[in-house]
């Protein structure tokens, strides 16, 4: 296969990337919030570590330092999960929310 043919849709389960991230956040369900740490990041969706979080088929909005997002739980093991967005997110919000989430600063450890 040459670079520039496209991928063939069987081969990659998603459409967009994910950046390995380690970002504070918070999952409000309807049942509680919880903290959690998103480990990676796309425009559509993201992994999410944390304890008790909500099964598949739960809505629930993601927070990342002042941004938000509605997703929906579509995978569930462990603690890991992962989320799809109800409305893909732009380039731009994933680059405030890489700077208003960095897990480093929030933690006030240096890099």
């Amino acid at each position: 296969m040459r670079i520039d043919e496209p991928i063939p849709s069987e081969a990659c389960r998603r459409a967009f990337p994910r950046l390995p991230v380690v970002l504070a956040a918070s999952a409000l369900a309807i049942a509680r919030s919880r903290s959690v740490v998103v480990t990676d990041l796309s425009l559509e969706g993201a992994q999410l570590g944390g304890r008790d979080l909500p099964p598949a088929g739960d809505d629930l909005l993601m927070l990342v330092g002042s941004l938000d997002a509605m997703a929906t739980v579509v995978w569930r093991e462990g603690d890991k999960c992962g989320v799809q967005f109800d409305e893909a997110i732009a380039d731009e919000t994933i680059v405030q929310m890489k700077r208003e989430g960095d897990w480093s600063s929030v933690a006030c450890w240096s890099h």
